[in-house]
């Protein structure tokens, strides 16, 4: 006794928070012990005080109704509150029941998922609910005395990584309780989460476990107690984190009520009845393991309130005075832990692990803050290690780390504004124009020495010029920073004509969100030069976009092919092609239509099966079908592409090589897949009559077709010397605006019946 003492008196802190914890039990022990009119002393509060609880029995004897307090309460929330065949059980239930004792009013209790049970107390139909208490709830609610503190913590699956904090979760999908402190904290702070949203503890698991989600943020002792139980796999993957305090909470305009519960409450604590619902759960309400913060409050408050006893009635106790003195120390203790963790958890929410930089919320908080202060000039600039993932190939993972510590070094030295790290190599900062013009002097040239394999971008926009919010100044920078990168500079900085075009905008934002309304199938035909016969058509997507109107296919192809939507194009075309082929096949005129597909197409695995599933669903034969294909890149899945052409070739569907020699793939297409055709691009027919050049160029792809006994196609035939040049070199289809342009499906029908006729 004598050392906690000594402990307490070295540090005036702990004194003080200790006696104005004491001088709090006094006062409070005075509220409830005042003496009544007989000079009695009573816990319960007068008549005019006793609250209005809901009307819940008549009673059968005087038909007057009796009052009740209706505790709300979780029906899956063990071990505080749960039901068992329709029995209320847990550790908040008896302590509703001590509380009720102590007030002197009945108690029931009504239970169901957490998002009824709020909605009951909100609309009335429940007097009293136990929940964390956060500023939000403040404003609603009016909270008695605390009586434990709670934590959260991150579960998910054993095999994945730990989670310091919610922060981390970018782009993750995390389940939570609906209308829970979790949820409403992740909304609140505006994480960059998928929010999985459950009715209770047990299902935010069970959609971890199920693969709906990533992650769940749930109280830590219910999660514990599940998890055990249940024999779950699945694990905590974080500290402990967000201490909340635990209260009952009730209507902020029932004074009465809030009255008579506070009162009742104290009494039960200075009863030591508290103590004894904690030690009756205290096994379980406790996590199966060490915490950062799970104290139970009547540590502190049995203490204080046996010290305010001992005032009142044992002045001359010494000893139980010590023993205050240490109870109140341990709390003291408990809440400076909290305090420490709370401070721990907000410094990790707001600062990057790997190199101590801003976060980019916490950025932008720092940044808007001095953009309100109005000052003379400032520059945001965004800049990007360049070919980080071949360094970290090439020389390793710990070279790369020693990398991004490098730069972190020098912004820590160079930079009094703050900086922040996006990860992959991108950076952030903001200061003044001249101090980040000497800082990327400094990391470009003379520091490069360190670290000689980096080689840096950079985009920049300038206050007030570019933008006076945060969120402008990083588009803007971001802006200049993809130009910069795009022509080939070290470093841009930003200006109007870099904005995206509202078109590509439009553009991608209808393929992000599958609204490709007004995108439809034309049919170009084709001929055998020597016969004349209509032997086929190849399918070209149009576009008359909703608000853009028609749009040619070199204003939204190359786009799309680049962010990798060209899928949609390329479904969409093979469905059109498929049905129309069909319909001609029950008119008893086949013809092959050709569709344009690409190698990230064909490296699909559903790929085939989606081309099977089609020609089911029409009711079409496969020997109808063609692929184009198109030379804008090469995979590295050749294995996969050509297995997936054979298996097509073996039901009759042929492959064909589009605009053959302006790719630089042609000749590798040749060698790696099984191919039927060359399509020879029309970059080179057109102009044939005229430039002999064009002229060989064709002849030397005939006989390379010729060799390798491979049918050719001419497309961009515009008039007769063209198409009689191609018949004299020995091309076997043509194609083009001299036989007819493409066509839409009703006019391409009606061509056909003129064609054959």
């Amino acid at each position: 006794m004598l050392r906690i003492s000594e402990a307490i008196s070295d540090n005036p802190w702990r004194m003080k928070r200790a006696i104005f914890f004491i001088f709090w039990s006094f006062l409070t022990l005075l509220i409830v012990t005042i003496p009544d009119a007989t000079g009695s002393a009573t816990a319960t509060p007068t008549t005019a005080e006793t609250p209005t609880a809901a009307i819940t029995a008549i009673d059968p004897l005087t038909g007057t109704p009796e009052r009740r307090i209706t505790f709300g309460g979780n029906s899956g929330y063990q071990p505080f509150e749960w039901e068992d065949q329709g029995m209320p059980l847990g550790f908040n239930i008896d302590l509703a029941k001590a509380v009720s004792k102590a007030g002197d009013i009945p108690a029931e209790f009504k239970l169901g998922n957490w998002a009824e049970i709020l909605e009951a107390f909100e609309q009335g139909e429940v007097d009293v609910l136990a929940m964390y208490v956060s500023d939000e709830r403040a404003r609603l609610f009016r909270f008695s005395t605390p009586f434990y503190v709670v934590n959260h913590a991150i579960y998910g699956a054993p095999t994945q990584l730990p989670i310091p904090q919610p922060v981390d979760f970018t782009g993750q999908r995390v389940a939570v309780e609906t209308r829970s402190y979790a949820h409403e904290e992740l909304l609140a702070k505006k994480f960059n989460v998928e929010l999985v949203l459950t009715d209770s503890t047990e299902g935010a698991l069970n959609a971890v476990l199920l693969g709906e989600a990533d992650y769940a943020i749930l109280t830590e002792s219910v999660a514990e107690n599940l998890i055990a139980d249940s024999e779950l796999p699945l694990e905590s993957l974080s500290p402990p984190f967000w201490p909340r305090n635990y209260a009952f909470a009730v209507q902020f305009e029932r004074k009465d009520l809030y009255a008579w519960l506070e009162g009742a409450l104290s009494q039960t604590i200075a009863s030591d009845q508290y103590q004894a619902v904690y030690e009756k759960w205290e096994s379980e309400i406790r996590p199966g393991r060490d915490s950062y913060i799970q104290v139970p409050f009547y540590v502190g408050y049995t203490a204080l309130a046996a010290i305010a006893l001992t005032v009142i009635f044992f002045l001359t106790s010494w000893t139980l005075r010590l023993r205050v003195i240490s109870k109140s120390f341990d709390l003291g203790t408990a809440m400076e832990r909290a305090d420490r963790s709370e401070n721990n958890a907000q410094h990790i929410a707001d600062y990057e692990t790997e190199t101590g930089l801003c976060r980019p919320h916490y950025f932008a908080e720092m940044v808007d803050k001095t953009l309100k202060q109005k000052p003379a000039s400032c520059e945001l600039m965004i800049f990007k290690l360049v070919h980080l993932s071949e360094v970290r190939g090439t020389l390793g993972q710990a070279y790369s780390s020693e990398l991004i510590k490098h730069i972190t070094m020098l912004l820590k030295d160079q930079i009094t504004g703050p900086s922040c790290y996006f990860g992959r190599g991108i950076f952030a900062v903001f200061s003044d124009p001249s101090e980040i013009e000497l800082f990327f002097e400094s990391l470009s040239t003379k520091q490069i020495e360190a670290m000689p394999y980096a080689q840096y971008v950079a985009g920049s926009a300038c206050f007030p010029e570019h933008g006076s919010a945060c969120g402008v100044l990083l588009d803007h920078a971001d802006a200049a920073l993809s130009m910069a990168v795009y022509r080939n500079k070290h470093r841009l900085v930003y200006d109007s004509s870099m904005d995206p075009s509202t078109t590509d905008q439009a553009v991608v934002t209808a393929f992000r969100t599958h609204s490709l309304k007004g995108m439809y199938a034309v049919f170009q035909p084709q001929i055998d030069i020597k016969t004349g016969q209509l032997i086929g058509a190849e399918a070209l997507v149009r576009w008359q976009h909703p608000t853009l109107g028609a749009l040619t296919p070199d204003e939204f192809v190359p786009l799309v092919e680049k962010l990798g939507y060209i899928s949609q194009i390329t479904k969409l075309m093979l469905n059109e092609a498929i049905r129309v082929s069909a319909l001609l096949r029950k008119q008893n005129r086949p013809l092959v239509t050709s569709v344009n597909v690409s190698v990230h197409d064909l490296a699909d695995p559903n790929f085939f099966e989606t081309i099977k599933s089609a020609v089911e669903h029409f009711k079409g034969e496969f020997c109808d079908l063609k692929l184009e294909l198109t030379e804008t890149s090469f995979s590295s899945e050749i294995g996969h592409i050509s297995d997936t052409l054979v298996r097509l070739n073996e039901l009759g569907i042929k492959v064909s090589i589009d605009d053959f020699g302006t790719g630089y793939s042609s000749l590798a297409y040749l060698s790696a897949f099984p191919i039927q055709e060359l399509k020879i691009d029309r970059a080179f027919v057109t102009g044939m009559v005229e430039h002999e050049k064009n002229c060989n160029i064709i002849r030397a792809t005939l006989v390379l077709a010729d060799h390798l006994k491979l049918k050719t196609v001419a497309e961009g035939v515009e008039d007769e010397k063209t198409l009689t040049l191609l018949d004299e070199l020995g091309c076997s289809v043509a194609q083009g605006y001299f036989i007819s342009k493409p066509l839409p499906e009703a006019e391409f029908l009606k061509f056909i019946d003129n064609y054959l006729a």
